[in-house]
């Protein structure tokens, strides 16, 4: 992909230092952004460039051969963004007026909610993987050498429950991750509303989402795992 010179749309010069860049941005963002005036067409070009110049891998890339390859996430990483836009969306169809929000502290508090929840369920499951056991070792057939299938129920019921405890602990590390990330990025919670910059700082962020769910192909597995208490074998 070809766009004209991403260093002009910054307008900051070819050798310009990271931090040049982000606040470059930052200034032609005030006035570019569709909700400041600007058009969308010019803001996403805006937002190319600065994601390119951004990284340091693209930005060498581009400088070598004029073309433009977008940063793409490790599946770990892929799977913490998942969890910010899971939470940064309830925020956004809320139908609330975000500039009057703590948003970085709603979403940390409902990711450190659901951190809790699934560790309760994994201790949950461990305790009825231990009920298992023990009734396991407890039912005997009466008639010998015949095939014991209610041993192989509870086999069963074991081997699920650890395959729920695996993916719940997957999905808190990635939570876990998540909560790093969040520490990079600011709402501009700081700032006053009237200067628009809260709009932008948000739009930072979900640029950022769409563009990793632009090579996502599915969500992790961890999405799919029920939180709530085991009931088969617990």
């Amino acid at each position: 992909m070809k766009v004209r010179d991403l260093y002009r749309v910054l307008g900051v010069e070819r050798l310009a230092a990271r931090d040049e860049i982000h606040r470059a941005y930052r200034r032609e963002a005030k006035t570019s952004h569709p909700d400041s005036g600007g058009s969308d067409g010019a803001f996403g070009e805006l937002a190319t460039a600065y994601t390119v110049l951004s990284n340091p891998k693209a930005r060498e890339r581009y400088d070598r051969t004029g073309e433009i390859e977008l940063p793409r996430p490790d599946n770990f990483d892929a799977s913490a963004i998942e969890v910010i836009a899971q939470k940064l969306g309830l925020i956004i169809h809320a139908e609330r007026d975000v500039t009057a929000m703590d948003i970085e502290g709603l979403i940390e508090e409902a990711i450190r909610e659901e951190i809790s929840q699934r560790r309760e369920s994994v201790a949950s499951h461990k305790r009825a993987i231990n009920r298992a056991a023990r009734l396991r070792a407890r039912v005997k057939r009466k008639a010998n050498g015949q095939d014991n299938m209610l041993a192989r129920v509870l086999d069963w019921h074991e081997a699920s429950t650890r395959i729920q405890i695996d993916k719940n602990e997957a999905a808190v590390a990635s939570m876990e991750r998540a909560l790093e990330i969040l520490k990079d990025y600011s709402f501009g919670e700081d700032l006053s509303p009237a200067t628009g910059e809260v709009s932008v700082a948000l739009h930072e962020a979900l640029h950022s989402l769409e563009e990793l769910a632009a090579v996502l192909k599915t969500g992790p597995s961890w999405c799919e795992v029920d939180i709530a208490r085991p009931s088969a074998s617990g």
